[in-house]
């Protein structure tokens, strides 16, 4: 697989929509040259799903961080090792559910439920 230097799968890109579509999906811009969107993807909202897009398309990143330390919280590699860890199960589920929202609103290019991000 190719990653892009933010260490994103490289078959996905982002599809900025104008400023209105934007807002309606929870984006916000307080840097003006960037649209930001933060959404909890655990009940504890300890973990969250990060998406930062440049507005004029040229950059793009996808995280999901444990907001307790700091760090990503990399569900895949967990469930790899341990399918029936509850917690990372949870988050997969959430993330899984933000991302086809983007994917179906023309945002998110070229993701499959499931695979790498």
């Amino acid at each position: 697989m190719e990653y892009t230097r933010h260490g994103n799968n490289a078959a996905l890109s982002i599809h900025v929509l104008d400023d209105a579509a934007m807002r309606a999906l929870g984006f916000t811009d307080c840097v003006p040259e960037d649209w930001y969107l933060r959404k909890s993807v655990s009940d504890d909202h300890t973990t969250s799903l990060d998406v930062t897009a440049a507005k004029d398309g040229s950059d793009w990143c996808i995280d999901v961080l444990d907001e307790d330390f700091g760090q990503p919280y990399d569900y895949q590699w967990i469930l790899s090792q341990n399918p029936d860890f509850v917690y990372a199960r949870q988050v997969a589920a959430n993330v899984e559910r933000e991302l086809r929202v983007l994917a179906d609103a023309g945002v998110l290019v070229g993701w499959k439920e499931g695979m790498y991000v």
